[in-house]
């Protein structure tokens, strides 16, 4: 190919075509984004935060969140630097690069989880009668239902390639199989694909991260309050652990699904093959039924690591950094709204 002939979309996907590209990215996303929010509450009066010691009881679950996610990153950026630079993988089953994200943040929400029934889970001082709360009362709702989207994205192209998939002379479904149309027989073209190889421990890690996600959201919410004078700060910090909870599972799932995404459209994009000394020197025409939505993920992709990236960032910011003013407000403040709330 001319280098003349290299048009805009060429450049676009060459830049896009590693992960690490997205990072880089994602890091000017997260910036601007936390920028932004601070300057949004500057100047605003501080509506909770103002208990000390609320805020002691819900510090090492934040910090786990935070850990979370900037294991998650390193993790990633590890596993892709020496898969691709150091070692030898040409006959590798390597199912870890899609399970990573997903099994790194089941990890760290089991350990959160345990946080929150042991450490962060004490009998109330003062009994505080409150309507009944469930898993969803704290989190995100535009969080939860983009995690599960992605959730059902996830799985449906797993078992969507799995099924698609055929295996190889050793048993390991690894191979998309494209026939070749021609009068003589011709063997069909074999891809290394995402088939059942790298699909069953997607859905293993998949399940894991679903159950424990749902699971710190559950106790997180049906922890008892205190007190009735720091329910609103109790509220603030639940919330807060929510969201974090939904974003870590959130970008643990969006980068399994970009890595899966890239690999099918890697694998199912091809459409014309050469063998020498047959047809006349003519290419032999070879279509996958869905390679054209194959072609539409491997674009998608890196928007997905971007945003990815960008939650996991953020989340690992916010947890070891406080706002300002925390204990801005007098405790007879607190007491007088926080009665008010109930």
């Amino acid at each position: 190919m001319s280098i003349l002939s290299i048009g805009p979309a060429d450049l676009i996907g060459a830049a896009f075509s590693t992960p690490l590209v997205s990072l880089a990215i994602a890091l000017v996303v997260a910036g601007l984004s936390l920028a932004m929010s601070k300057d949004g509450r500057a100047g605003k009066a501080v509506a909770g935060h103002a208990d000390t010691a609320t805020q002691s009881r819900h510090a090492s679950e934040r910090r786990t969140l935070g850990a979370t996610a900037i294991a998650i990153v390193i993790l990633f950026i590890v596993e892709n630097v020496v898969r691709g630079y150091i070692l030898n993988t040409v006959d590798v089953v390597s199912w870890w690069r899609f399970a990573l994200s997903l099994f790194c943040a089941a990890l760290g929400l089991i350990v959160l989880l345990a946080l929150v029934v042991t450490r962060g889970t004490t009998p109330p001082e003062v009994p505080v009668a409150t309507a009944r709360r469930t898993w969803m009362t704290f989190g995100p709702r535009v969080g939860i239902i983009a995690a599960c989207v992605a959730l059902a994205a996830l799985l449906a192209t797993t078992v969507s390639a799995g099924l698609t998939s055929s295996p190889d002379d050793r048993g390991r479904y690894i191979w998309l199989v494209v026939p070749v149309p021609n009068e003589a027989a011709i063997d069909p073209v074999r891809h290394w694909f995402y088939g059942w190889a790298y699909g069953v421990p997607v859905l293993i890690c998949l399940a894991l991260l679903g159950a424990a996600t749902w699971s710190v959201l559950h106790f997180n919410a049906s922890r008892p309050y205190l007190r009735p004078e720091t329910v609103i700060d109790e509220k603030s910090a639940r919330c807060e652990i929510a969201a974090g909870t939904v974003h870590v599972a959130l970008a643990g799932i969006l980068i399994a699904l970009a890595g899966a995404w890239r690999f099918i459209a890697r694998s199912g994009t091809g459409s014309q093959l050469f063998i020498n000394g047959q047809n006349g020197g003519e290419p032999y025409d070879m279509t996958w039924r869905y390679a054209e939505l194959a072609a539409a993920g491997g674009w998608i992709a890196p928007i997905l690591e971007v945003i990815a990236f960008a939650l996991l960032i953020v989340v690992a910011v916010r947890a070891f950094s406080r706002p300002n003013g925390e204990s801005s407000r007098t405790q007879d403040a607190l007491t007088t709204s926080d009665a008010s709330a109930l």
